[in-house]
């Protein structure tokens, strides 16, 4: 498959959430009106940008290797936001492929975030499972593109800044993620809520004799209860209805407020001196 319609609505909102580590959630700055353009040389750090498309070592084993037009547009948009507030020591590429496999990754090699059309596929079939509103399947997957974008973009600051994660890196990016959705406004909580809904899907197809004890990421069942406990840390009063039976238990729960305080101050630490004011 070579595109989905709406996959210009799904990156747009992905542009849209980018504003969260610039703005109010970042440092407690009034969110600054959208950047046409980085200026130049105004980080002493900022030696690359985000690029759309390909990396030129990848583009030299395939020249033909190519995205639509479309897709270009709505990724240069997020490529212009994440270049006016973030430095980068190199130029990182963004792009959507095809993987043959439900995926997406940030390869150090070639310098690249690659979101898989598959992957897409694969959240929208697993939301259908559990909802039958279209109107609904997409914002899930919007809202699950979203983490996995952010996902992976802490994958590459961790890389090309080599910020220390002295736990799970996968752990700590999914933290990060989070973290960037949560805004303080129930938008925000909703998101995240979405995007952590898709590892309690997921976690239905791992049996215990399939489990791989040994894989760098979580289980998807432990990554749905930390994603919700960043959630409900983040602001217990919006978020109460998160505990329960079949939900967050009272036990982890009476501890999100603190991890979540935990992980934010954490990563705006380490991200401080690579943003562009």
């Amino acid at each position: 498959m070579k595109m989905i319609t709406k996959t210009s609505i799904l990156f747009a909102t992905i542009l849209l959430s980018t504003a969260t580590l610039a703005g109010a959630q970042t440092f407690g700055k009034p969110t600054p009106a959208p950047t046409p353009a980085r200026a130049v040389g105004k980080h002493p750090l900022d030696k690359g940008d985000f690029k759309v498309g390909f990396s030129p070592k990848t583009k030299r084993q395939n020249p033909k290797k190519d995205m639509p037009k479309d897709e270009k547009a709505t990724f240069q948009e997020i490529a212009t936001e994440l270049n006016s507030f973030l430095a980068l020591p190199r130029d990182v590429y963004l792009n959507l492929d095809t993987c043959d496999e439900p995926n997406a990754f940030y390869s150090s090699e070639t310098s690249e975030i690659t979101i898989c059309y598959e992957l897409i596929e694969q959240y929208e079939e697993d939301f259908k499972t559990i909802e039958k509103s279209q109107k609904k399947v997409d914002e899930m997957v919007e809202d699950t593109l979203v983490q996995t974008l952010f996902h992976e973009l802490g994958h590459c600051l961790i890389d090309v800044w080599e910020l220390p994660a002295t736990g799970r890196e996968e752990d700590a990016v999914d933290q990060l993620a989070t973290i960037l959705l949560l805004d303080g406004s129930p938008e925000g909580s909703r998101s995240a809520i979405n995007a952590a809904r898709q590892f309690e899907i997921a976690s239905r197809d791992e049996h215990a004799d399939d489990m791989l004890f040994w894989d760098e990421h979580s289980f998807s069942k432990t990554r749905f209860y930390d994603m919700l406990c960043l959630v409900y840390g983040s602001n217990p009063k919006l978020n109460k209805n998160l505990v329960g039976p079949n939900r967050l238990p009272v036990d982890r729960a009476e501890r999100c407020s603190e991890e979540f305080k935990r992980a934010e101050r954490s990563w705006l630490k380490l991200l401080a001196p690579y943003v562009i004011e």
